[in-house]
């Protein structure tokens, strides 16, 4: 059960937005849990029917790359291990609530204004949007108390959760990110394994050092939100400072050497043709060993204008070849593989070329950034 900034459920957090199984505003999650909308998606989970919660992994998979689902699916950890399925009814219903996996993102606070998110998910991309004469809301769920109450719900199965994944927003600016370690510090549970998907800009909180309270757990992951370095970066990600990002990647390195780190990176339009540029970049500034970087790479769905539609084939060719003449090791490799492909299923789109044009100027306009300058080996598409 994946919680979103508005209330809205989903089956994680990559699951059709258009499609929540329910809003935690309107419901609590035991009455979510088996209602008709849950029912149903089990019951054509284990039909083999695919399933309408699911749409953007069936996308990704049909381009011919791996998906987020086909990912979890391989490791063991996602198994019936509690033998869910035998318990599970004819009409879907489950009449146990046993949560493994936690992942509420508790509100859309966040310091940066990357391309290929939205207000949905960055407070300051909301407040920019308003300030354009729309009403974007700032999700805190959203009065104070609505924050508390989803916690509480949760608190009872806290005892059993294996892994607590944080994203957000931004988890490090989020209150109830640090009451749910502080929490489990005090029970004593800091077996628990904790992910995180974090633009690793902030390591203090009001008062409270991440760092401090991460000497605490055992296991504890980062998936750095990376898309690119230098000036690329922080056009990419508005709001970066990339000498701050270096400078927390190697505090964390050095305080925190139990902390494993990889990169998560969003494949757009925006990082496609120097892609391998970024991986060599990270390698040589040693960010991360060769032998131990296995990185994620999420080939962009939504917004179109942004996938590799807005790409002719000729465009497309030479591109290809560019991610062809590197390697790295068998993880990034087979990952890369998984670039191409999605690049050679995409057909190329003159209306969402035209909407790329359109709207990277209206934001270079509004953010005082300049694409061609910034990315000139992309200057020919606008």
């Amino acid at each position: 059960m994946y919680v979103n900034p508005d209330g809205s459920v989903l089956p994680c957090c990559v699951g059709e937005i258009n499609e929540p199984l329910g809003n935690v505003r309107q419901h609590t999650i035991k009455e979510i849990w088996n209602n008709n909308s849950y029912k149903q998606m089990r019951k054509d989970m284990l039909e083999g029917k695919r399933c309408v919660e699911c749409q953007a992994c069936y996308n990704i998979e049909d381009s011919g790359a791996e998906s987020p689902r086909i990912h979890a699916n391989r490791n063991p950890y996602y198994g019936d291990t509690t033998g869910l399925i035998a318990h599970t009814e004819n009409d879907g219903t489950l009449p146990v609530m046993h949560l493994k996996h936690f992942d509420v993102r508790w509100s859309n606070i966040c310091n940066f204004k990357c391309r290929s998110c939205s207000s949905t998910y960055s407070s300051t991309w909301a407040q920019e949007d308003n300030t354009q004469g729309k009403k974007n809301p700032i999700f805190i769920l959203a009065d104070g108390n609505d924050n508390d109450k989803l916690y509480n719900q949760f608190l009872p199965y806290f005892k059993d959760i294996e892994t607590f994944y944080f994203a957000g927003g931004e988890p490090l600016l989020t209150d109830k990110h640090y009451d749910i370690l502080e929490h489990l510090i005090s029970i004593g549970k800091t077996n628990v394994k904790l992910e995180y998907n974090s633009n690793c800009s902030v390591l203090k909180y009001k008062s409270k050092s991440v760092l401090e309270l991460w000497k605490h757990f055992d296991t504890v992951h980062i998936g750095a939100s990376l898309d690119h370095y230098g000036s690329r970066a922080e056009y990419i990600r508005s709001g970066t400072d990339w000498n701050l990002i270096k400078s927390n990647i190697q505090k964390i390195k050095q305080e925190c050497p139990h902390v494993k780190m990889q990169s998560n990176t969003v494949i757009s339009i925006f990082n496609l043709y120097t892609l391998t540029d970024f991986f060599d970049y990270v390698l040589e500034e040693e960010f991360f060993d060769i032998g131990e970087y296995f990185p994620q790479m999420y080939n962009i769905q939504y917004p179109e204008y942004y996938t590799a539609s807005v790409l002719d084939d000729t465009f497309k060719t030479e591109i290809i070849e560019k991610l062809q003449s590197k390697t790295y090791n068998k993880h990034i490799d087979n990952m890369l593989k998984g670039v191409v492909s999605y690049i050679n299923n995409s057909k190329f789109n003159e209306v969402t070329r035209q909407q790329f044009k359109k709207y990277t100027q209206h934001y270079d306009i509004i953010r005082n950034e300049d694409f061609a300058e910034t990315f000139p080996e992309l200057k020919r598409l606008i």
